[in-house]
């Protein structure tokens, strides 16, 4: 309990819900993916794009055999959605000979959602990694399949440079962002930004740190000497300012 006591924890469980999806299953003897995904999966996936009331379609081709899911817009009339994408898949023509009877059916996904609260007298560190370490337990149980961490802001990473640096070593604030970008695999595309004289990387998970990001090379000399980020730069980590 030594590490729970610090904080309170409320819980709230909201009602079931739905998600429904129609499978459209099409079994293919002898065939490579490639060919499953220009013989059965295209064809279904035009045959079905007119039809209302589909949310998302999802493709998936095998040896042997291809799957369409496909998601149904909530509140729409489940079982009239059904019978417009069995009667499209039955309309096709140009499936492949050997192909078996594809098989489309409707099925049901029930959802218990909960929402669970977490606070204290502490700083925000200290929760959001606490809030990660539940989740984490959560995802490790065989019954819960996902688990987002929600209402807290995303972390950033601040690299300030003085402009009589940048000058003396011939760099942009541009060219260092991407420098930065190139030798970290954890940043997502977009999360680079450079803004009011300094560069910021905002990470919705943090992976990095910054006396990781400190030893990013970013020139190497004609002697072989290396100048990294953190000779450069002052780095410090913190959370994106809302509001």
């Amino acid at each position: 309990r030594g590490t729970w006591t610090m904080f309170n924890i409320q819980k709230e469980v909201y009602p079931e819900y739905e998600l429904d999806y129609v499978d459209v299953s099409v079994v293919y003897p002898g065939s490579a993916p490639a060919e499953v995904e220009q013989g059965i999966l295209r064809p279904v996936e035009e045959a079905i794009r007119g039809v209302q009331g589909i949310k998302e379609i999802t493709s998936e081709a095998n040896e042997g055999s291809g799957n369409v899911a496909i998601e149904l817009v909530a509140g729409s009339d489940r079982m009239q959605v059904f019978q417009d994408i069995d009667q499209a898949v039955n309309r096709i023509t140009t499936f492949p000979d050997d192909i078996e009877e594809p098989e489309v059916r409707l099925r049901s996904n029930q959802r218990e959602v909960m929402e669970v609260g977490l606070y204290g007298d502490t700083d925000i560190w200290t929760l959001r990694k606490l809030a990660e370490q539940i989740r984490d337990e959560l995802l490790s149980t065989e019954t819960i399949t996902q688990v987002e961490i929600g209402n807290v802001p995303d972390f950033v990473t601040h690299v300030e440079i003085p402009r009589h640096t940048l000058r003396e070593y011939d760099l942009t604030l541009g060219e260092v962002a991407q420098l930065i970008f190139e030798s970290s695999e954890d940043i997502p595309a977009g999360a680079v930004e450079t803004s009011s004289g300094e560069i910021l990387l905002r990470m919705q998970e943090r992976k990095q740190f910054a006396d990781e990001f400190a030893e990013i090379e970013i020139i190497r000399t004609q002697s072989g000497g290396v100048v990294t980020l953190g000779d450069i730069a002052e780095i410090r980590d913190g959370f994106e300012e809302v509001g």
